[in-house]
């Protein structure tokens, strides 16, 4: 039987030793490579969030004052609409109010022409009236005479 000798086995442990400390040094190294790419990744992903929230933060900011802007320019138009009623409202009054007193000066002038239309009328049949009586007068005085 061949069994190994002490010296054979002691050099196959040094070897081995010797190849789980290379291996540890190695595994440590890739830890410690690990550990800054990841820290690395950490820092990128932490500056690219913040550069995001900036940029929402930029993106808020402007939206809210666009925002502003639209409200005041609609408080202007709802102003510029109010005001142009009641302009209109004002010249619609102003013109019910000519067409009114336009109405009572025509009525007035009717109501005038009538009372003289009446009147000519009135003074017609009483000369009509005096007439009558002047002819029959002498209708009379023809028959009677």
């Amino acid at each position: 039987m061949n069994t190994p000798s002490e010296p054979d086995e002691l050099y196959l442990a040094q070897t081995e030793n010797r190849h789980l400390k290379d291996t540890i040094a190695a595994l440590r190294q890739e830890l410690e490579r690990l550990r800054i790419e990841n820290d690395e990744n950490l820092q990128k992903a932490a500056s690219a969030a913040n550069d995001e929230t900036g940029q929402i933060k930029a993106t808020v900011i402007a939206l809210r004052d666009e925002m502003k802007k639209m409200e005041i320019e609609n408080e202007e138009a709802v102003q510029t609409s109010v005001a142009t009623a009641n302009d209109n409202i004002t010249q619609l009054r102003a013109t019910i109010n000519a067409l009114r007193g336009e109405l009572e000066h025509e009525k007035i002038t009717y109501e005038e022409k009538i009372q003289e239309l009446n009147q000519a009328t009135r003074d017609e049949v009483s000369q009509l009236q005096q007439t009558i009586g002047i002819l029959r007068g002498r209708l009379e005085e023809r028959n009677a005479g």
